[in-house]
């Protein structure tokens, strides 16, 4: 496995990545696919690679998953806290891939001048909750019932790492 930086051009394993998700779990708090021209807007309006850090993982040619930051909030009080989102393909989850991902998008952050990371996790998500707490990350928050998806409200646990 390769962790590399990531490119509009990836776009599209990125997106299978993230539909796969949207379609079959509570991980991500939406309802809504996104093509690969949508993927690559999000990419674009983000600032991902350019401004933000923004990695994917590679193992025999295939993109198995992919990190990135963005500003947590837009106002300018909150230009150095960050919000970090991590998704790995469903066949590559438990090998190490997120891990590896999670430290090194954590180090080029800190690199590049966030104070804080911020990262949503869907409470019983308990290999990401694992994860983010064995990357340094500590759960600040929890908001009940947050998202209503698949028949039922899921609560968000927020997890803070401040460098």
């Amino acid at each position: 496995m390769i962790i590399r930086s990531g490119t509009v051009q990836d776009a599209a394993a990125m997106a299978c990545i993230y539909n796969h998700y949207v379609r079959t779990s509570p991980v991500i708090f939406s309802c809504q696919t996104l093509t690969v021209d949508e993927m690559k807007e999000k990419i674009d309006r983000l600032e991902l690679g350019a401004r933000f850090p923004f990695l994917v993982a590679e193992s025999e040619g295939r993109i198995i998953g992919y990190a990135y930051s963005h500003l947590w909030m837009p106002d300018p009080v909150y230009a150095r806290s960050w919000e970090v989102t991590i998704y790995l393909d469903k066949d590559s989850c438990g090998q190490g891939a997120g891990s590896a991902l999670l430290s090194e998008l954590v180090d080029r952050c800190r690199e590049a001048g966030a104070h804080i990371l911020v990262s949503w996790v869907t409470e019983g998500n308990i290999a990401c909750e694992r994860l983010h707490l064995r990357t340094g990350f500590t759960l600040t928050g929890r908001i009940p019932e947050s998202g209503w998806k698949f028949g039922k409200y899921w609560n968000d646990c927020v997890y803070q790492l401040i460098l």
